[in-house]
């Protein structure tokens, strides 16, 4: 693929290996024609007519998907795929189209998922391999821009850096993926059945119907990328140690947001969960004191709402982080907007909060 060109997820055609398998291979070579010729809307008026006389014919499912998905019906092109899918789960095709469509729309984790039956399906599916190789690399994106957002970090930036050239000439562009993208059809029909075709018989169809999808095992292709000496980014020690905070980081914001939502929809096991059994209540009351106190304060309003923003987090160490914020708060009694500081301490596996002050 030339450098120039933004690279992204391709759908794949199926490559006329079906026409032979089926009664109907006049209607099917008159829809190739229409698809071709990009006249989308009679490809899916003509395979209508034709699958009402034969709803199993895969070839003309397959090409009528692709034309819903060319005028723009996402919906309807993937509940096609699917169905497709289900009936032929030994053909990977449907799965790499259904994985676009689902990226298409930001639905990353149900992407993967198709591109790794597709793969499974067929471990020499090229197309397959690349989509998966583009999505980790999309992934790796937004993950690293995210942690750019909660600290700059110069080994951060560098791998954002290397992301990006993959795709753009100049390295600056994040991958990103199209509306629409072009069918990839074959230069020509093979005209006799090959090992493939034969795996549209019933039964390969019923054992393959219900397979799981193994795990694959992938890391980003950005590694591969020629970069300007990455090795000393990696042997850095300290951008790892930047790395782990950044992911503990995520998990704290996390937990005062959890405590936040729990606390404005009056929650009150969940909000009392985000708190620490050794939590230094005010004017050392008791710990079971100080719930009850709270139970009811809560449970009183009618209704709550409360806001967090400018959030800060100071790491004292790897266990104990100090997280400030502007807390605002409104019922029909109060209305409020201060500085608050929580300090929180990591106890198997999740931060709770050990003390809590007003101001910053």
């Amino acid at each position: 693929m030339p450098a120039h060109r933004p690279h992204r997820l391709r759908y794949s055609a199926l490559i006329g290996l079906l026409l032979c398998a089926f009664a109907h291979a006049g209607d099917a070579d008159d829809i190739q024609v229409l698809l071709r010729n990009k006249q989308f809307g009679p490809v899916v008026e003509k395979a209508d007519k034709a699958l009402a006389k034969n709803p199993k014919d895969a070839q003309i499912r397959f090409m009528r998907a692709i034309a819903l998905t060319e005028l723009n019906r996402p919906d309807e092109a993937i509940k096609a795929f699917v169905s497709l899918s289900e009936d032929y789960p030994q053909l990977p095709e449907p799965y790499n189209n259904l994985a676009v469509l689902y990226a298409q729309q930001n639905q990353l984790d149900k992407a993967r998922a198709a591109l790794q039956m597709a793969i499974q399906t067929n471990p020499s599916y090229a197309i397959a391999h690349e989509n998966l190789g583009d999505l980790y690399a999309r992934l790796a994106s937004q993950a690293y821009s995210k942690a750019l957002q909660l600290e700059n970090n110069n080994g951060v930036q560098t791998k954002l850096k290397l992301v990006g050239e993959l795709f753009s000439q100049g390295g600056a562009t994040v991958p990103k993926l199209p509306a629409t993208a072009v069918v990839k059809a074959a230069a020509k029909p093979t005209p006799a059945p090959t090992p493939q075709v034969a795996a549209v018989t019933p039964a390969p169809i019923v054992v393959a119907a219900k397979a799981t999808p193994k795990p694959v095992v992938a890391t980003p292709a950005p590694i591969a990328t020629p970069a300007p000496t990455p090795a000393p980014v990696v042997e850095t020690p300290a951008p790892a140690k930047s790395e782990d905070h950044n992911a503990e980081r995520q998990k704290l914001i996390a937990a005062v947001d959890g405590w936040a939502n729990a606390w404005e929809k009056k929650n009150v096991n969940g909000y009392l969960a985000a708190y620490s059994h050794q939590f230094k209540a005010p004017g050392g009351q008791k710990f079971d004191a100080w719930a009850k106190e709270r139970r009811d304060r809560i449970t009183g309003p009618k209704s709550i709402k409360v806001d967090i923003s400018d959030v800060r987090v100071d790491f004292t160490d790897d266990e104990t982080a100090k997280v400030r914020f502007r807390q605002s708060y409104k019922s029909e009694r109060l209305s409020s907007s201060t500085g608050k500081t929580l300090i929180m301490k990591k106890s198997g596996g999740h931060w709770l909060i050990i003390e809590e002050r007003a101001g910053s």
